[in-house]
Order: C-alpha cells, then sequence, then structure tokens
C-alpha cells in the first residue's frame, strides 16, 4: 500500500510499471483500493491513463480491476483516461 493519498507523479510510474510488467504477462491486475482517501489527476494520468501509450483501452480494461474505490476515485481515473484519450488525439 503506498498510502491514503495517491498523489504523485513518481508513484504513479512505479505502479504503472508493475501494471505493465502484469499485463506483458497477460495477468489480471486487482488494483485495491481500501484505505486510500485521495488520488489525484497527476497520478492517475501517469499510473493508469499513461498506460495507453503501450497498450490499448481494450487491453488496459481487459486485464486491470479496481476494488474497493470511491465513486471519487473511479471518476478521477476514468477522466484521466478520458484527457489522455483527447491529448491522443489531438496531438
Amino acid at each position: 500500500m503506498l498510502g491514503k493519498q495517491l498523489s504523485t507523479r513518481i508513484d504513479g510510474a512505479v505502479v504503472r510499471e508493475k501494471i505493465a510488467k502484469g499485463i506483458e504477462e497477460d495477468k489480471l491486475i486487482v488494483l485495491d483500493f481500501d484505505g486510500v482517501d485521495v488520488v489525484s489527476n497527476s497520478f492517475a494520468d501517469e499510473c493508469f491513463a499513461k498506460l495507453m501509450l503501450d497498450f490499448d483501452l481494450p487491453t488496459v480494461k481487459a486485464h486491470t480491476t479496481f476494488k474497493n474505490a470511491t465513486p471519487f476515485i473511479k471518476a478521477v481515473i476514468a477522466n484521466s483516461f478520458k484527457e489522455r484519450l483527447h491529448v491522443m488525439h489531438t496531438a
């Protein structure tokens, strides 16, 4: 567990590398947010949305699942994907 507040890009990058390795190994990665109060936009972008630089969205969705995430955390993560997709399609 990284803590109650997941906020830095550095922590996001560390977790993203672990998720990417799991995807490459064709594993299902369960991300448990039990005890997590806040996920920042920066963490969500770095950790989750940037996965789309290496994998397509259906692949990311097929290999990840979120457990114990509050509606707010789910919204932050969903927004990070939406923003990253927008950036990728307008670049």
